[in-house]
């Protein structure tokens, strides 16, 4: 909260003062005759960034100390705009080094005010680890952010004196084409679309020894690499050659990203392989819908105009109307398959 000075805010008095104040000037302006209240005031002026100690002014001799003379912090007009959104970020994060320095808040803008959401609303979500672009969209919406701008985030971690190990994410190597968890006599294949959500169902699955997905064993995962699992008879091929015998699926199932690229790919697996049995992974798609109505979704990046069979892909998930889906793609935006993060696939597995 502001002090009042008489009926004008202390903030008012100090920007049409001089560009430096003594102690003594401070307590008149302050009105406060108790010492030990006023230097706490003036510590909290030099915390919040409205007043920098004068160190050539040497301290006061007086205890505890302050010092002579204090320079008054007057941002430029074009940031005092920002002053208030400063103010609302968390506490774990550098309130007043952006106060001090408006012009570097406006260039963290993005990256700064996400992470702050972060802490505010989501601070327990760190604890677990997550794949860099699970990360990156449960984080700013995006999940290309870490990758594009990775260089501003190290800064602004620095800059707040958080370790670069704070956003608790991992890298995903190139991986192998397939990973087989288990084979039977009933064999069900994931094609997962993205490298990071394939490396995460990998993972866990490989740690915990779950494979059960909505009721479904699934029991092998392969990484559809974008186009490459579109080629014609690729699917076929595989189960010929590497799950021959009693291991050959019986079924393959689909997951990738909500938008007409990612349908577009199904449509374009399932034409290029006509004698298997390829359906969308339902109830991980209706996963995706539940979580996107908590978040802000991204803009899609493809502005192509290139539409792909909707009505049928509803069909195939079971969703008669689709509303939802069919409004998010009308406004251009689109569900990431990295909303369902390293914690979601933790708790979906069985």
């Amino acid at each position: 909260m502001i002090k009042e000075i008489g009926m004008e805010p202390l903030e008012k008095v100090l920007k049409n003062a001089s560009k430096t104040i003594t102690d003594v000037e401070l307590q008149q302006i302050l009105r406060e005759s108790d010492y030990d209240r006023f230097h706490s005031e003036v510590e909290k002026l030099v915390a919040s960034g409205a007043l920098t100690p004068v160190k050539s002014s040497k301290k006061n001799g007086r205890i505890p100390p302050l010092f002579n003379k204090y320079r008054i912090v007057k941002p430029q007009e074009e940031n005092t705009h920002y002053l208030e959104a400063i103010r609302r970020l968390n506490p774990v994060l550098s309130i007043a080094g952006y106060l001090h320095r408006p012009q570097l808040y406006k260039k963290h803008l993005q990256i700064v005010e996400g992470i702050s959401k972060y802490l505010w609303f989501s601070q327990d979500l760190l604890a677990r680890p997550m794949s860099r672009k699970e990360r990156s969209f449960s984080v700013w919406g995006r999940e290309k952010l870490l990758d594009e701008h990775l260089s501003l985030v190290k800064e602004v971690l620095k800059f707040n004196g958080l370790e670069e190990g704070f956003l608790n994410y991992y890298d995903t190597p190139e991986p192998f084409f397939e990973y087989l968890h288990e084979r039977g006599e009933l064999t069900t294949v994931l094609v997962i679309e993205n490298k990071d959500t394939w490396f995460t169902f990998r993972k866990l699955m490989q740690d915990t020894g779950k494979n059960r997905i909505a009721d479904t064993i699934v029991n092998v995962l392969l990484y559809g690499e974008g186009n490459k699992i579109t080629k014609r008879g690729a699917l076929e091929e595989y189960n010929d050659a590497m799950l021959s015998g009693e291991g050959r699926a019986s079924r393959f199932l689909y997951f990738g990203d909500l938008d007409w690229e990612g349908i577009r790919l199904f449509f374009r697996t399932r034409e290029a392989n006509p004698s298997l049995e390829l359906t969308p992974f339902s109830s991980l798609y209706r996963l995706m819908l539940e979580r996107a109505a908590k978040v802000e979704l991204p803009k899609s990046l493809d502005h192509r105009g290139v539409i792909g069979p909707l009505p049928e892909f509803l069909s195939l998930l079971g969703l008669a109307e689709g509303r939802d889906l069919m409004r998010l793609l009308a406004e251009g935006k689109y569900i990431p398959q990295e909303i369902v993060n390293y914690q979601v696939v933790a708790n979906l597995l069985k």
